[in-house]
């Protein structure tokens, strides 16, 4: 399924906006999968130069969680921006452009906004995946207190004794432990 935004009375009109309420059932886009409905809007303006894409959406996100590997739901709010220059339209639809500085510009966005505008559309979807894939942790945890793997655990509380020298050579000079200190951090 695909959902665009039709851009071509804003290109025509600046000052002008034109929005789109977003309610769709849960799917993959790509790479992420979604485990609720996505909810929301987004609104496209033309501000002369640029058009301006804004929105919010709301879902949850399926994740993979790197301590346990486990799967599980994740609720997120998404804010959606784009910028495009008018000038990228233009170039698309085939017009005249006359400033030398938008071959510059336009080699450096073409790939980038290529992926989300389509002549006079834009793409929605692959905008809130863009944003999903940007606004999600990179190391998502089930919980902040996640043991990890079962195999982990006996690894994790066998403790190396050469750290023992170091213990008695802090007590001895004054140093406070530094795992009670890392332990009160985490609790603040």
């Amino acid at each position: 399924m695909t959902m665009y935004l039709d851009l071509t009375d804003i290109l025509r009109a600046p000052g002008t906006t034109v929005e789109k309420t977003i309610d769709l059932a849960p799917k993959a886009l790509d790479d992420v999968e979604l485990a609720a409905p996505l909810r929301g809007h987004v609104r496209a303006t033309n501000a002369r130069q640029n058009i301006v894409v804004t929105g919010h959406v709301a879902t949850s996100v399926v994740q993979q969680c790197v301590r346990c590997l486990g799967s599980f739901v994740q609720p997120i709010e998404l804010d959606l921006e784009a910028v495009a220059p008018v000038s990228f339209f233009l170039a698309r639809l085939g017009a005249d452009v006359e400033s030398d500085e938008h071959a510059l510009e336009n080699e450096l966005t073409d790939d980038e906004l290529a992926a989300l505008f389509d002549a006079h559309t834009l793409d929605v979807l692959e905008l809130i995946r863009q944003a999903i894939v940007l606004q999600t942790p990179i190391a998502p945890r089930c919980s902040p207190d996640c043991p990890g793997l079962p195999e982990a655990v006996n690894y994790q509380e066998e403790r190396d004794e050469r750290w023992n020298v170091l213990e008695k050579w802090q007590r001895a000079h004054g140093a406070h432990d530094a795992r009670a200190h890392d332990a009160s951090a985490q609790n603040n």
